[in-house]
């Protein structure tokens, strides 16, 4: 087995380029996708598919109880120490969990299919099919979950490119497939079928790639290791806790709305939520190979890379985040209103999904905030707390938005409030104190080197986003996409002249004269 190469700018550029390709082709299929899949099906179906497909399956992973994360982790650190046994016994032990796993997502399923209609505000004529989803749904999941440790295997690797590569192609063939099938006439089961064929067929891709790369790595009983289980459940269980916390805000408001209201105002929430999802995505895409990184460069004990890298991708996530939530915010509403307003009879209902945004929008961007921060530590093995913290950030979420709802009766507004109160109080204020610390970064480190050049960065693009809105509000796709290429070009270039060090662009200058030459080569 060829030893694995140290950590390198080159690397993490590359690695970030793919996710975040791979994640914009996903966002814009997603984005055209559900306009489609609303008017094909309805606001009640479109809900359905939302709770089953987009809500309830989305915690089948938390089921790992963060070994992915722990996979993630130890491959890179076996790596750096060229240990074959090592990664061999993590692999063998990740399929033997999984496959258990395989089981208890099979009797939930189960469970889910007897109970759908009792359990959620479904029109009783959708609650046969509701059930049939789940058990489509849910019985795919389960095919695929023993193969899905092979795909943190590829980022412990640091192999964005085949993963993204699979990722892609799965993506593609799966739209192609539920476009052609939905015109025909089919509905809500035909689309669990695809997405639950392509989801193990994605996943036996990832692991036909695992075997190439690592063949003296191959599974066997033997290779199990129950106390290197045990080892890597206590590194994930803290991964579990951030994971499930940003699960549950992300989906617990779907599945409250389908308990005390209905399948129709779950249409409406995902819709105003579905921007603040994107740019979670586009975040986590551009942060995600961070964490094998830092991982890598922990286990040859280069702590100053690492601040480094944790300054860097902090500043580098706020250029995202400032412009990005300052658009959701100020021009939601003119972005909603061309996107589904004649979907959406009402005007009063664009203006409350409208309010929806703004106030995640901004509860999300202190979040996301945190991300990079959450990597970095979660590279070195010491995000006990962040965990912790993010879980009691969900729990709050959710019993606050039960209140707004069920007593209040606020309605999906107050569903928006009860999320941004708790982020502010720990991804605002706890989670930045606790970071610092934690790498001994001072305030005046923070400041000159994440909050100055990320504000400079920024604010050329905030001011023309707001001036835009108050002089020529845009009312067509055409004006919202200047006005998104608009920003985009002054934060890049002011990101460029006013973010960046010196010594930083020379660092991208040389890496893109290096893949140009490669190219020509």
């Amino acid at each position: 087995m060829n030893e694995q190469p140290v950590t390198t700018s080159k690397r993490l550029v590359h690695n970030t380029l793919f996710n975040v390709v791979t994640l914009v082709t996903h966002a814009v299929i997603a984005f055209l996708m559900m306009r489609f899949f609303l008017s094909r099906l309805g606001q009640a179906r479109y809900g359905v598919w939302v709770l089953i497909g987009g809500s309830i399956f989305r915690y089948a992973p938390l089921l790992s109880l963060g070994l992915n994360s722990a996979i993630n982790r130890y491959i890179p650190v076996y790596r750096a120490k060229s240990d074959d046994e090592g990664i061999q016994r993590v692999i063998s032990t990740s399929l033997f969990f999984f496959a258990a796993l395989a089981m208890v997502l099979v009797m939930a399923s189960l469970v889910i299919y007897f109970k759908a209609g009792s359990w959620f505000s479904i029109e009783p004529e959708l609650v046969g099919t509701t059930g049939m989803l789940v058990l489509i749904v849910g019985f795919c999941f389960a095919l695929a979950m023993p193969l899905q440790p092979s795909t943190a295997v590829l980022s412990g690797l640091q192999r964005y490119d085949i993963s993204n590569s699979v990722a892609l192609m799965a993506l593609l063939l799966r739209t192609v497939f539920v476009v052609a099938l939905l015109v025909r006439g089919y509905g809500l089961l035909t689309m669990g079928i695809v997405f639950g064929l392509g989801e193990i067929a994605l996943r036996a891709l990832d692991y036909v790639f695992v075997r190439r790369l690592l063949p003296a790595a191959s599974p066997s009983l033997a290779g199990i290791d129950l106390r290197l289980l045990r080892e890597m459940l206590a590194y994930g269980v803290n991964t579990f806790l951030y994971a499930i916390g940003g699960v549950i805000i992300v989906q617990a408001s779907t599945v409250v709305i389908a308990i005390f209201m209905s399948a129709a105002h779950i249409s409406q929430f995902a819709f105003a939520a579905a921007g603040v999802l994107l740019l979670s995505q586009l975040l986590q895409a551009s942060t995600a190979a961070i964490k094998p990184a830092v991982s890598d460069l922990d286990a040859r004990n280069d702590h100053l890379r690492v601040k480094e890298i944790a300054l860097l991708t902090r500043k580098y996530s706020l250029l995202i985040i400032l412009p990005s939530g300052c658009f959701l915010i100020v021009m939601g509403g003119n972005f909603l209103g061309i996107w589904v307003g004649d979907q959406f009879e009402e005007p009063a209902v664009i203006r409350g999904m409208a309010a929806i945004l703004a106030v995640l929008a901004a509860g999300y961007c202190l979040m996301l905030a945190q991300h990079s921060n959450f990597l970095v530590l979660v590279g070195r093995g010491e995000h006990r707390i962040f965990g912790i913290l993010t879980g009691l950030t969900a729990l709050l979420c959710v019993s606050a938005s039960v209140v707004s709802v069920k007593v209040l009766g606020l309605g999906l507004l107050g569903i928006a409030w009860s999320n941004f109160l708790p982020m502010l109080l720990f991804s605002g204020v706890l989670l930045p104190i606790y970071f610092n610390r934690k790498m001994r970064i001072s305030a005046l480190e923070n400041v000159r080197n994440v909050w100055q050049p990320a504000l400079l960065g920024s604010l050329p693009a905030v001011i023309m986003i707001c001036l835009w809105k108050y002089v020529a509000p845009p009312d067509s796709w055409l004006e919202i996409a200047g006005v998104v290429v608009a920003a985009m070009t002054l934060t890049g270039l002011a990101g460029w002249f006013l973010s960046l060090t010196e010594v930083e662009r020379k660092r991208f200058v040389h890496i893109a004269l290096r893949k140009t030459d490669h190219g020509r080569g």
